[in-house]
């Protein structure tokens, strides 16, 4: 297992889109949550024939990158991508690192960001659906369908008309003090912030409920809020054309800005274990 900046033009990533990758919220303390995305790669390489490097291997050339590229500022973001090699040709799968800055801001985590019912549904029966592969062209355009209509993000139903999640990020919502997230039968990716905000909200004993939904049961929530490596938890004030209260940092009546509380004293627990 090789680190590249580059890939020879014959390597399954370039050809056919075939890898999977991860991208890593870098701050001063380090990387979070590497072991939980170092899981998902591996499970995504299984499922791809690929071998990816064991969790020390992982660890050690994360660091070793962060070593070499120092950062003027942080947080920001770090993409690993396992490319798909050539067994044909004999060349193995390749870690490519790659950073980039943030594009969440505070005044979108203050006032939360708009929504756009996707066109096109998601096919919840893909295999892609289950793994954070680098064939992400369906994931761009429908961003850019988002884009188009003045909103930040865009959001899917499945094929059978189920709430599935965002382009690029996973969909939570609160009713009665309750929170609800598709499952992962509905075709949502298994984020590492949706993992971590049901730990929390069963440690907090917020009752959680993972489903089957329908846009229905979204438009009648109290509160709507997506999560993905980089933005963390983020309201949603709108959709479309439908708008949705956010209540303000700290509010203890909001189930949202609770697990928001707790999720940034977990991210103070986790730099402190890297």
């Amino acid at each position: 297992m090789n680190s590249s900046d580059t890939i020879l033009s014959s390597d399954r990533l370039a050809l056919f889109g075939y890898g999977i990758f991860e991208t890593l919220l870098i701050t001063e303390a380090g990387p979070l949550f590497a072991d939980l995305h170092w899981q998902r790669m591996n499970h995504g390489a299984q499922i791809l024939g690929l071998k990816p490097p064991n969790k020390q291997e992982w660890l050690r050339k994360i660091q070793e990158f962060l070593d070499l590229n120092h950062a003027e500022t942080h947080p920001y973001a770090l993409r690993i991508t396992l490319s798909g090699g050539n067994p044909k040709e004999n060349q193995p799968s390749l870690l490519l690192f790659h950073k980039r800055f943030i594009p969440y801001t505070i005044v979108q985590h203050c006032q939360g960001i708009q929504l756009h019912l996707l066109s096109r549904p998601r096919n919840e029966q893909s295999l892609i659906c289950s793994i954070k592969s680098t064939n992400y062209l369906e994931n761009i355009l429908a961003k850019e369908e988002a884009n188009h209509y003045g909103c930040e993000e865009g959001v899917w139903l499945n094929t059978q008309g189920y709430m599935v999640e965002g382009t690029m990020s996973n969909l939570f919502f609160v009713k009665e003090k309750s929170l609800f997230t598709p499952s992962l039968s509905s075709g949502c990716l298994p984020g590492t912030r949706r993992q971590v905000i049901l730990q929390l909200a069963h440690t907090q004993k917020i009752p959680t409920y993972e489903g089957l939904y329908t846009l229905n049961d979204l438009l009648s929530s109290e509160e709507i809020f997506m999560t993905n490596s980089l933005m963390g938890i983020m309201p949603v004030r709108k959709i479309d054309d439908i708008s949705f209260p956010v209540s303000p940092s700290g509010s203890q009546d909001s189930v949202m800005r609770c697990l928001e509380l707790e999720y940034n004293h977990f991210i103070i627990s986790e730099n402190t274990m890297f």
